[in-house]
């Protein structure tokens, strides 16, 4: 009522006049049908998105300008001003996905997110606080899969459970299956003295291996890099084969060359560690310091992340053999 009245005398036009019967053909009739028409498309939007403007603009119009940014970020050379604007950012996408928490795309953002800071500025300090990044990071993931597979919302369910639900998983649902991979592998990493912890690496194996039927080359071959990390990683009693860790880096290698600087980390970090082959080790390392990126590398951040983290592992080879 108070608006009506400040129009009433704000704009100079009455009410009764403006909602009064319209000639018929007038341009004034013309225009306010095209205005109607547009209103009820709009709300029909909105009701189909769930009668909530606040959902409607986070899954039409967040989520696309969310797929922008992080592309942005990838290419970027900023480190200091993506690790600045994580934790900030990561604080929006959980209040989007509060606001719409069934938003797949969001949900893969949020854990994306998750893995690059926690991977990127945290683990190696803060290892602690890195698993509690990791497993939100896992969290997101495997809820994008819940919501359009039939993997069981309880990731403690019984391994033939877990198991017997792997098929539902197709060709669309990888990304989610990669970034709960990826995130779960990271926790896994931080905690390799805990039984209760170890007993997740078969789930995470069997997810990683229905993703390489899939599709092992998703993001440069990460599929491939985690199976690797993987059998490097855990002990023999629970399937842990250096010749399939070697086997996998190889697939990874093949997908992206030398343009995907984490692959070639990950290698020296777990696999020429678990082997004791220091000389393997350093080499690698050294190439990943001294390679050129090429002008616009889609994942220049992250490349120059490894840079980054190559030289603070090689400082630590005296420590590590």
């Amino acid at each position: 009522m108070r608006n009506k009245q400040f129009n009433r005398a704000g704009s100079g036009l009455a009410w009764d006049h403006i909602n009064a019967p319209l000639a018929a053909g007038s341009p004034r009739g013309k225009l306010s049908t095209v205005c109607l028409a547009a209103i009820y498309l709009a709300s029909l939007c909105l009701f189909v998105a769930g009668c909530s403007p606040s959902k409607y603009s986070v899954r039409y119009v967040m989520v696309p300008m969310l797929d922008n940014a992080r592309e942005a970020a990838y290419m970027s050379d900023d480190i200091q001003t993506f690790r600045d604007a994580a934790p900030a950012n990561l604080f929006l996408l959980e209040g989007m996905i509060r606001t719409e928490p069934e938003v797949v795309d969001l949900l893969l953002n949020t854990s994306m997110l998750y893995f690059s800071y926690a991977f990127a500025f945290i683990e190696d300090d803060d290892p602690d606080y890195a698993s509690i990044l990791y497993r939100k990071g896992t969290e997101h993931a495997y809820m994008a899969l819940v919501l359009d597979t039939d993997m069981p919302a309880d990731r403690g369910v019984p391994f033939d459970d877990f198991e017997a639900a792997l098929p539902s998983i197709e060709l669309e649902h990888v990304p989610a299956a990669v970034w709960a991979a990826i995130n779960w592998a990271q926790y896994i990493s931080l905690h390799l003295d805990r039984t209760s912890v170890m007993r997740d690496i078969p789930k995470v194996s069997a997810l990683l291996d229905r993703v390489a039927e899939l599709d092992g080359t998703y993001f440069e071959g990460m599929p491939y890099v985690t199976i690797g990390t993987l059998h490097a990683f855990k002990p023999p009693m629970m399937g842990g084969d250096p010749e399939a860790s070697a086997e996998n880096f190889a697939k990874a290698f093949a997908v992206s060359g030398n343009s995907f600087l984490l692959s070639q980390y990950f290698y020296a970090r777990y696999y020429a560690y678990r082997m004791m082959d220091v000389e393997l080790f350093t080499e690698t390392l050294d190439a990943v310091i001294a390679a050129e990126l090429p002008e616009g590398d889609p994942y220049q951040l992250l490349n120059l992340i490894a840079k980054d983290k190559a030289l603070n592992l090689l400082e630590e080879t005296d420590e590590l053999f």
